[in-house]
């Protein structure tokens, strides 16, 4: 049975570039993967697979009681194990204003991803949004306009029927956020995403490449990610979703420490998972 498939939300610490393969897309050289649908960057679920894998194969190494790491993802062959990874989504945004960092969002996103259940402050979602206004949720004056980025837009309130989320105390850094349409995110998103310039360096002579300036782009910290793993136990031979999730909090550990992605050198690919309302480490007191 493939059970209904488990939704974490993380933490970007660092900048996260997970590349398209260099393929130049306006003002940068080295793009990232964005969704064909919509055009907002994502990270893809071959990219967390790999990632994930590779952290549970060293918590394996340290850990003989943990499950067969091919019998949970599969053989490098091809051969299919329990789990299942799908692309993650951005949830929350951080663009600058003239009075701080406000996370966005939209409708959709938000009501998939935040809980039902009582976890902390309640946002009502409503299920329509006026294409250019936003409507504020936390921290802002609903009455004021608000300056994001090089926009600045008029708010409205919110409006019937609303759906019921709760934003979890893990997320209480978030002082703002507001909604906006599915095509104003996607303008803010691309617009606000983090660019640096670098240049190759020389092997041999630990100089600058002359000509090998380039640009490249990633998902900038603070972002709000949502990830969602399903568990196929037809494929565990015995195996307990209790073992599979140990594993993958030992994963998620790792994953905080060494990232995902490229340019792991210059500081980028760190992501928290939070698991069951709270920090990898915490769930186990901190041991990994």
């Amino acid at each position: 049975m493939v059970d209904e498939p488990k939704k974490y939300l993380a933490l970007c610490l660092d900048p996260v570039h997970i590349g398209t393969g260099g393929y130049r897309l306006g003002r940068v050289d080295m793009s990232i993967v964005r969704e064909a649908a919509t055009g907002v960057p994502k990270i893809p679920g071959t990219s967390l697979a790999g990632a994930i894998r590779a952290y549970a194969e060293m918590a394996k190494g340290q850990d003989t009681d943990l499950p067969n790491i091919d019998m949970v993802f599969g053989t490098k062959d091809g051969g299919q194990g329990m789990l299942r990874f799908y692309d993650g989504d951005v949830v929350l945004f951080p663009v600058s204003s003239h009075l701080g960092t406000v996370w966005i969002s939209t409708s959709e996103r938000l009501t998939k991803w935040l809980s039902e259940s009582p976890a902390d402050e309640l946002l009502s979602i409503p299920n329509n949004q006026v294409e250019d206004k936003v409507i504020t949720l936390k921290g802002l004056d609903g009455e004021k306009p608000v300056h994001l980025g090089w926009l600045l837009l008029e708010t409205e309130p919110v409006q019937e029927p609303v759906d019921a989320r709760y934003l979890p105390r893990y997320l209480d850094f978030i002082q703002r956020l507001v909604l906006v349409s599915d095509k104003l995110f996607h303008h803010l998103v691309n617009d606000h995403l983090e660019v640096r310039t670098s240049v190759a360096i020389d092997d041999e002579t630990g100089a600058a490449q002359t000509g090998a300036l380039f640009t490249y782009e990633a998902i900038p910290r603070g972002t709000i990610i949502g990830l969602e793993l399903a568990t196929d136990t037809r494929r565990g031979n015995g195996v307990s979703q209790e073992k599979v999730d140990e594993l993958l909090r030992r994963a998620f550990t790792a994953l905080k420490v060494l990232g995902i992605g490229g340019m792991g050198t210059r500081g980028f690919g760190r992501l928290e998972v939070f698991v069951n309302g709270t920090t990898p480490e915490a769930t186990n007191g901190g041991s990994s």
